[in-house]
């Protein structure tokens, strides 16, 4: 089987027939803090750009906005503009790490990210991490999906797979998205005894937080059934 991948559209193929991304199958999956936090981004917005004047009547003060339909154009994206910056961050970040992993190169990163890199090192030196795998691209004919996963890695005799995620929290789907990867290894070869799941939270504000999953078929089965959702959400819309 010929499999490759568009990095330009980011798509994956097999015999030039376009995979179902993993990041896309599990987008099936509501992210209710992300509606309260794309709101809060708006108030925000608008908040910290409009102008006005107060007048004070004695105990009472009433506000004047200059709320214009540009300024709630522009406050109805503010949160894409927000998650694409916060994107581009963690991005950065998935590159130092992979050239430290893969070429042992050190890039040039600001403060922030440099602390999140270095954090990440001294996790890695500190538990004698083996690197097995950095950014492999996997693939499933049997499900028919494709993706690329952070890393397999080997730490205390046992097979992980491992995921960086520059997020501000760890989350279920984080895990699904793991055993997509799990399961296309498996099917690939030469993975067969992974025994775990490992989110690796590297944060902006220069913290480091991570979280084991070990009970890999219950999150095989969350994953295969987004898998089923999203095929058939397709099919629907074709």
């Amino acid at each position: 089987m010929t499999y490759k991948f568009d990095d330009k559209n980011h798509v994956h193929t097999l015999e030039d027939k376009p995979l179902h991304g993993v990041t896309t199958v599990l987008s099936v999956i509501s992210k209710p803090v992300l509606i309260q936090w794309a709101a809060n981004m708006a108030v925000d917005y608008i908040r910290n750009n409009s102008s006005g004047f107060q007048v004070f009547e004695g105990e009472l003060t009433t506000f004047y906005g200059g709320i214009t339909d540009e300024l709630l154009n522009e406050a109805k994206v503010a949160h894409r503009k927000k998650k694409d910056k916060a994107g581009d961050w963690g991005t950065i970040v998935h590159k130092a790490v992979e050239e430290w992993i893969k070429n042992k190169v050190e890039l040039k990163l600001e403060e922030s990210q440099q602390k999140a890199f270095n954090n990440f090192k001294e996790w890695a030196k500190e538990n004698k991490v083996e690197f097995l795998e950095s950014e492999k691209h996997v693939w499933s004919k049997e499900l028919w999906i494709g993706g690329i996963c952070d890393m397999v890695i080997k730490m205390g005799g046992k097979k992980y797979v491992a995921d960086i995620k520059t997020s501000n929290g760890i989350y279920n789907e984080m895990f699904f998205q793991m055993a997509a990867y799990d399961l296309c290894l498996r099917e690939m070869g030469g993975y067969e005894d992974i025994e775990g799941y490992l989110v690796i939270n590297l944060k902006k504000n220069g913290t480091i937080n991570l979280k084991m999953a070990v009970d890999m078929e219950l999150n095989r089965q969350a994953f295969l059934a987004a898998l089923t959702l999203h095929k058939i959400i397709n099919s629907l819309e074709r």
